[in-house]
């Protein structure tokens, strides 16, 4: 057994405290960097959305409606973006905080990706506040994201390296042929928790910690 007197002090670099200081302030700069790359792609994606459903109408393609920005309770540059199609609309929305996998999810995410935080933006259909989440794009510290839900994942790409209109494009076609046929709550069976719900999503005080519970595809 180690002797009181043999523990190292404060100043010892030693000292667990000094790990403690390293680990707090290395999720702090991660945070910190997710938030801006999340920024950064929530703006992109909602001008590539934007641009691609201006282009759609210019074509003549019915069914599709300018895409309209709303306010999010925490302010700053965080806002929803409503798409509506025919007589539905999807909601998008940036979480609030950092979020962490699930590690019983049944995604096929590399496992380190379980360890790390991420940011996250949630899409829903309608505007009910128990509404739940059917599709996530989750944002790493390196600039790299993913995306999955109702039979559409994405596997990790570069930030910098995304078309965003043409992903744009990708996801209202496949909005539009396949949302209400695929679309399934990520759920454990029998029960509700770990659902992402719309009101929590807009709600400034909610943090989403974790995501993607096992359930069908």
């Amino acid at each position: 057994m180690t002797d009181v007197l043999d523990l190292p002090t404060l100043d010892d670099e030693r000292h667990p405290i000094h790990a403690l200081r390293r680990e707090l302030n290395e999720q702090r700069k991660q945070r910190e960097q997710i938030e801006k790359l999340l920024q950064e792609f929530t703006e992109k994606l909602y001008a590539g959305f934007e641009h691609a459903v201006e282009t759609a109408l210019k074509a003549g393609i019915k069914g599709l409606y300018k895409p309209r920005r709303l306010p999010h309770p925490a302010g700053g540059w965080r806002q929803a973006l409503q798409l509506p199609i025919e007589d539905w609309f999807v909601v998008i929305v940036p979480l609030v905080g950092a979020a962490r996998p699930n590690v019983r999810d049944e995604a096929r995410l590399p496992n380190a990706r379980f360890k790390e935080l991420s940011g996250r933006i949630a899409l829903f259909i309608g505007d009910e506040p128990t509404g739940e989440s059917f599709y996530d794009f989750l944002i790493f510290s390196d600039a790299s994201w993913f995306a999955w839900g109702y039979g559409w994942p994405r596997v990790a790409d570069a930030i910098a390296a995304t078309n965003f209109e043409y992903l744009a494009f990708e996801l209202l076609a496949s909005f539009a042929k396949d949302i209400r046929t695929t679309w399934r709550v990520r759920r454990s069976k029998g029960s509700a928790e770990g659902t992402t719900q719309l009101q929590h999503a807009l709600d400034a005080k909610k943090r989403v910690y974790t995501f993607g519970l096992p359930g069908d595809e």
